[in-house]
């Protein structure tokens, strides 16, 4: 009887030492490792096809300074984000359309952008904000921003509109599928 459960004992043992043996290794991997979770990093946080979204953070001692740098920030990474969707919907246009100077009208159209972008980036929105005070005393701001992308297709057509060469080479319809679809595309890499 001694024989038969010697064999059991010891399979139970093995699977102990084998399963304590897994997850101290994995304790081992994250050792000193401590998950940040960072603010507004929600799907309802980030750019959709409706608003354009950012989030920045800015970190000092003095509390007010710490709010102007994450604005700054994430305006900032408001503008690049449109520019860079703007650029590449302007890419594809001209590829669909029949523009007598390519080169003219996409630097055309990229000064517009920029002057656009300018502009309306004041009339971004806070969407939300969250301050930390660090251990040191430093305050550590983060702010959520957003802009309507119907405000910058607006300013974009109004400064394309002025401006008789391009007017003549812009089809708003086939610009703002162009542009739909690029949102479509940035919203899958945003995923």
């Amino acid at each position: 009887m001694k024989t038969k459960l010697f064999p059991m004992v010891f399979a139970v043992i093995a699977m102990v030492v084998a399963v304590s043996s897994c997850g101290g290794q994995k304790n081992a991997m994250n050792a000193g490792k401590t998950e940040i979770i960072m603010p507004f990093n929600t799907p309802a946080d980030k750019s959709d096809m409706e608003y354009f979204r950012a989030t920045a953070s800015g970190t000092s001692p003095d509390q007010e300074m710490a709010r102007t740098i994450a604005d700054l920030n994430a305006r900032t990474q408001l503008g690049t984000q449109i520019s860079s969707v703007v650029k590449a919907v302007t890419e594809r246009y001209m590829n669909q359309v029949n523009v007598a100077n390519k080169a003219e009208f996409a630097q055309k159209v990229e000064q517009n952008v920029r002057l656009v972008v300018n502009q309306e980036l004041n009339g971004a929105v806070v969407r939300g904000t969250k301050l930390y005070q660090n251990e040191d005393g430093s305050y550590e701001f983060w702010v959520n921003v957003e802009m309507p992308r119907t405000k910058v297709m607006d300013g974009l057509e109004d400064a394309i509109s002025k401006d008789e060469k391009l007017a003549l080479d812009f089809d708003k319809h086939l610009f703002m599928k162009t542009f739909d679809e690029e949102m479509a595309n940035e919203m899958q890499k945003n995923r």
